[in-house]
């Protein structure tokens, strides 16, 4: 493969993990899905609970240096600091039409589906934005 294919095959990569798999064409279910039982979406209401997901899914593209260093949406890798970039992207009042759900189910994101909204990490992030986005 030529270093122009692989600099392109890496752009139309963007920042998804690539042992995630293929980005699918669509989210497997609306914005709107009910969180699943168990799992990750009975992690608790607070930021701290749900921050390991923000860490692990967003962080590796989302920080500077990376892959998206040059969006608005920047990780430091320290909970409370980045508690208020993950709360700029959350709507208490509407928790399903919250930008950072809609990303992370690959709508609008370069960087593909991160988490599925059947996924109990979806349902967790969901469901802490449903009791308020606590920190």
């Amino acid at each position: 493969m030529s270093s122009r294919a692989l600099a392109i095959a890496l752009l139309l990569a963007g920042c998804a993990d690539l042992e995630r798999g293929p980005r699918p064409l669509e989210p497997d279910a609306g914005p709107d899905a009910a969180p699943s039982e168990g799992g990750a979406g009975d992690a608790g209401s607070s930021f701290a609970a749900v921050y390991p997901l923000i860490d692990s899914g967003c962080k590796h593209c989302h920080m500077t240096g990376g892959m998206a260093g040059d969006t608005k949406f920047l990780l430091t890798g320290d909970a409370m600091t980045d508690y208020a970039a993950v709360r700029a992207l959350v709507d208490p009042a509407n928790p399903a039409g919250s930008r950072l759900l809609a990303k992370a189910s690959g709508q609008g994101h370069q960087g593909g589906t991160i988490y599925r909204t059947s996924s109990p990490e979806y349902a967790a992030l969901l469901a802490w934005i449903q009791s308020g986005a606590a920190p």
